[in-house]
């Protein structure tokens, strides 16, 4: 296994009952995994346009949330939450996101390789949004999915738990971060991750 962790959107626009629920558990792992040589990425999903009236020059997300549902780039509600463990300059933060696949129009893909991953740990926000969305492009580009079970979160309970359904029953396997941590160590220890 060679993986990636994939912090998702964990900005100051979904901190309450969303992000701030999470970001010491992720904040946990993103420390494993810089101790273990393991590549780290975050995304920032943001809109430079916030007009859902104009239909041609804005995102159909955009159009979907209203003005007031979206995140305009550059904004308060864009930047990343400051408690969580990112080193600017030294992890890659990819803040060109516009839409629920953090594959779609950014550079992820091409950071992969460039890393030569094989697997992708994806934890942030939101379960059912972004997060699945991109889990499930992940596993279609033939990546190894570990989905973060508790540490992704979303608006309510049933809708998280509809996503971790959904994955684990053709996308991902579905992990605790303390599981997750457990199986990174072994796998970057030499030793085989359970079956």
């Amino acid at each position: 296994m060679r993986p990636a962790l994939l912090c998702i959107d964990m900005q100051e626009h979904f901190r309450d009952g969303m992000a701030a629920a999470v970001v010491g558990r992720l904040n946990n792992l993103i420390d494993v995994c810089r101790r273990l040589h393991i590549t780290i990425i975050f995304t920032q999903h943001g809109h430079p346009l916030l007009d859902p009236e104009a239909e041609e020059r804005s995102s159909v997300l955009v159009r979907w949330w209203g003005a007031d549902g979206s995140i305009r780039h550059g904004s308060h509600a864009w930047q990343l939450l400051p408690e969580l463990h990112v080193k600017p300059g030294e992890d890659p933060i990819i803040s060109t996101k516009q839409t629920y696949d953090a594959f779609q129009g950014t550079e992820l893909l091409e950071l992969l390789q460039k890393h030569d991953c094989d697997t992708l740990v994806i934890g942030g926000v939101m379960t059912n949004l972004c997060c699945e969305t991109t889990a499930r492009s992940s596993f279609t580009k033939n990546f190894e999915v570990l989905f973060l079970s508790d540490g992704t979160a979303t608006a309510s309970k049933e809708m998280h738990d509809a996503s971790l359904l959904n994955l684990s029953y053709g996308f991902a396997r579905v992990l605790t971060c303390a599981e997750a941590e457990q199986e990174l160590k072994r796998s970057c220890s030499g030793g085989d991750p359970p079956a």
